[in-house]
């Protein structure tokens, strides 16, 4: 039986939702990196242990915003922005930590909905910039920040997974223009 509304909505988030966003983001990661990243560290991730530190995040981080896309209860996707903690970033400068869906909305536009929430929530806390970190290697997440209107700033990091290293490109975005 479908349910009488099933219009996706997209709102903060509540303590409420912190199993759901555990669920999705263990999901997405095993499916977005694989391939990218080693198997046993995407075998090795747990709902339970992203269920405390999205608890965490929630209730000790109030700089961090998140945003969820959901319906009729079920949590499809999310993001969390909050201040960029690089140091050559302003206090105007603004992050999308973190953005992911379940994969079976992938290509549904919730993506983009979840991503315009967080960055109207920068836009609206006096940010006029945003970045974020994003591995190199994943194309899928490439072609969607650049229909979303990033580019790459040309900052690099490099980071390690279960002892592969990995290379992250900063991408930036002009909040000023949203």
């Amino acid at each position: 039986m479908v349910p009488a509304d099933d219009t996706v909505r997209v709102r903060v988030a509540t303590p409420d939702d912190v199993p759901g966003i555990a669920t999705v983001h263990v999901a997405s990661w095993k499916a977005a990196y694989r391939g990218l990243l080693p198997r046993a560290v995407l075998d090795g991730l747990s709902v339970a242990q992203r269920t405390r530190q999205w608890r965490r995040v929630l209730e000790l981080e109030p700089a961090h915003r998140v945003v969820v896309a959901e319906r009729c209860g079920q949590v499809l996707g999310f993001a969390q922005v909050g201040p960029a903690h690089d140091t050559d970033t302003g206090p105007t400068t603004g992050q999308l930590h973190t953005i992911y869906l379940d994969p079976g909305h992938w290509g549904t536009g919730v993506g983009r909905l979840v991503h315009d929430a967080g960055l109207a929530l920068l836009a609206d806390g006096s940010h006029d910039r945003a970045v974020l970190w994003m591995l190199a290697t994943n194309a899928r997440a490439e072609r969607f920040y650049r229909r979303q209107g990033w580019d790459r700033d040309g900052r690099i990091r490099v980071q390690q997974f279960g002892g592969t290293v990995v290379i992250d490109h900063r991408w930036g975005h002009d909040l000023t223009t949203s």
